[in-house]
């Protein structure tokens, strides 16, 4: 084992002179235990047009160009058949940095364990949530497109904590249950209170999926001088499919209340122009979303494929007061060049009306342009 922790730099090396291939390669064996190597590009070329409408006036932002939208790299090491660590670094570009924009930060770093077989695998560190990284494998696209709940920030996709998850009844049933910070790993740090997070996922038929979260804490907005925002969040979601196609459609519904003073804003109104909706709750106010999605994909001949999403969202603000509309329309089609490496034409837009509550007030985004995904 020593000999292979001195030829590990030198092995990572090799590793990425090879071809890509999907899945990762392995660069260290010793008996049972293993290291793998895994990376993952986003190079998506869009046009962009944002407009946001106020009784003001209309203001219009055009942009083009190429982004790294998000690049990973990960390192596995299997102990054993029963248990293994992960860390994944995660870049992306922050325009809020003083200094250069492109920001590397910890996704991942977690140790999993089976504690009773597949019945019941332990994880502990900052590790996935139960249910984006999920839907986004079911889904199969997030180069092109995030799941809802995680493109409208109903959740975060990893967080720190522990979990138990686990496969019952011949496959029939899975479950994955966490208790987090809340607080998700871009703000990484201990909380006031612990949130639940659990999936609990039904499969009847071959090719049918029935599955169902629960989401109940503070997000990291609870501390010892505020009670901050308290957080419902439950989703449902059927697909079905094989490996050549398959249409899927969600229901959420998610409240945010202010149990205190604060000044937290939530982030839910949908992803347009050039960031989110902020409303922030004052004590005693709240936001009530209501969304369903609907999406599909399927595979053609000569390695082309089609894609799609249609999403509709409604928030209610100051206890139902006042409302604001999201909808949006994307799709594409696809090209895979060689294994691990496929394009996408991308067209998406979004609209967003009475935002805050103002009925002058809306946003539009319309982006058309060449997506790409490169997976070792």
């Amino acid at each position: 084992m020593r000999n292979t922790i001195k030829t590990v730099a030198a092995a990572a090396m090799l590793a990425f002179a090879t071809p890509a291939m999907a899945g990762g390669v392995t660069v260290a064996e010793d008996g049972d235990s293993k290291l793998k190597l895994e990376a993952l590009l986003y190079l998506n070329s869009y046009s962009q047009k944002a407009d946001t409408i106020t009784a003001a006036g209309t203001t219009t932002t055009k942009t083009a160009g190429l982004a790294v939208d998000r690049a990973y790299f990960t390192a596995k090491y299997f102990f054993n058949e029963d248990w293994m660590m992960r860390i994944t670094l995660d870049a992306g570009n922050d325009q809020s940095l003083a200094g250069k924009k492109q920001n590397v930060f910890l996704k991942a770093a977690y140790v999993e364990g089976k504690l009773l077989g597949d019945a019941a695998v332990l994880r502990v560190g900052q590790s996935h949530t139960p249910w984006i990284d999920y839907e986004q494998g079911l889904w199969k696209h997030r180069y092109a497109s995030q799941v809802m709940t995680d493109r409208y920030k109903f959740d975060d996709s990893f967080d720190l904590g522990l979990g138990l998850k686990g496969t019952l009844a011949d496959g029939m049933i899975k479950y994955f249950i966490t208790e987090t910070n809340g607080s998700g790993y871009a703000n990484a740090r201990r909380t006031a209170r612990i949130d639940l997070n659990a999936r609990i996922g039904i499969y009847p038929v071959e090719g049918l999926t029935l599955d169902f979260q629960f989401r109940d804490g503070n997000r990291g907005t609870r501390t010892s001088v505020t009670k901050g925002i308290k957080t419902t969040l439950m989703q449902a979601m059927v697909s079905y499919g094989t490996s050549d196609f398959r249409i899927g459609g969600n229901y959420i519904a998610n409240k945010d209340k202010a149990n205190g003073a604060t000044t937290v804003s939530i982030h839910h109104g949908g992803a347009v122009s050039s960031g989110y909706n902020f409303n922030t709750l004052v004590a005693g106010d709240q936001v009530k979303s209501n969304a369903y999605g609907l999406w599909a994909w399927a595979k053609l001949p000569a390695n082309f494929g089609v894609f799609g999403r249609f999403e509709n969202m409604n928030n209610k603000l100051n206890g139902g007061v006042t409302k604001e509309k999201m909808t949006r329309f994307m799709g594409g089609i696809e090209y895979t060049e060689i294994k691990g490496v496929r394009f996408a034409l991308v067209a998406d837009s979004n609209k967003l009306t009475n935002r805050g509550g103002v009925t002058a007030n809306s946003r539009k985004d319309i982006r058309f342009g060449l997506y790409s995904e490169v997976k070792l």
